[in-house]
């Protein structure tokens, strides 16, 4: 039987990973509050993986407690790690979230500057839940789904290409955006021209 601490961390380590990777969905909601925002989910989620190391301890077993401190450990540090590296970040959400993103590559656009509207089931892929055309590359559209949207402009995210990409420069809302990672079907990481 499992313990009830190492369940407990399982669920907050996922409950972690799943906030890091959808930080750049709450920069954009929340745009100067977000750091605050951030500091305060940092403590609480270590305020409880201390809570169930605690409770781990008073088993009389050693697995629970080393599991739990596993699993802090992975809540903690991989969830700093996705929200400091921006690359990673995305790589691991577009492969977590692939079939939202394949739903996308084939929702229809609009000419509006920020994009059209997604359903809702599919708002989550996109910090303004839009899927914009950014520019073209081989004579096809790019769409383009922002991770993060500035105030009041630019952006950087997943930008979905027919065929080979070309270097670009892509209007990023202001930004000027260039395929940065490969991801798969068509999508790239798509980042600030170097």
């Amino acid at each position: 039987m499992i313990s009830k601490p190492v369940l407990a961390a399982a669920l907050l380590t996922l409950a972690a990973l799943g906030f890091a990777l959808h930080t750049g969905w709450l920069l954009t909601r929340l745009w100067i509050l977000a750091l605050p925002v951030f500091a305060v989910a940092f403590a609480v989620v270590l305020a409880l993986f201390c809570l169930a190391a605690w409770r781990a301890a008073r088993d009389p077993r050693r697995w629970p407690v080393v599991a739990t401190a596993v699993l802090a450990l992975a809540g903690l540090g991989g969830g700093v790690f996705l929200h400091l590296d921006s690359e990673a970040r995305a790589w691991t959400r577009f492969w977590v979230e692939r079939p939202a993103f394949t739903a996308v590559a084939t929702t229809p656009v609009s000419g509006d500057y920020y994009g059209a509207e997604l359903p809702g089931h599919l708002c989550f892929v996109s910090a303004n839940c839009k899927v914009a055309v950014i520019g073209t590359s081989g004579g096809q559209p790019v769409r383009f789904v922002p991770d993060w949207i500035g105030i009041p402009d630019d952006a950087v995210g997943y930008g979905h290409f027919t065929g080979a990409p070309e270097a670009g420069p892509y209007d990023g809302f202001g930004m000027e955006l260039c395929p940065r990672m490969e991801l798969a079907g068509g999508w790239w990481w798509l980042g600030p021209c170097r």
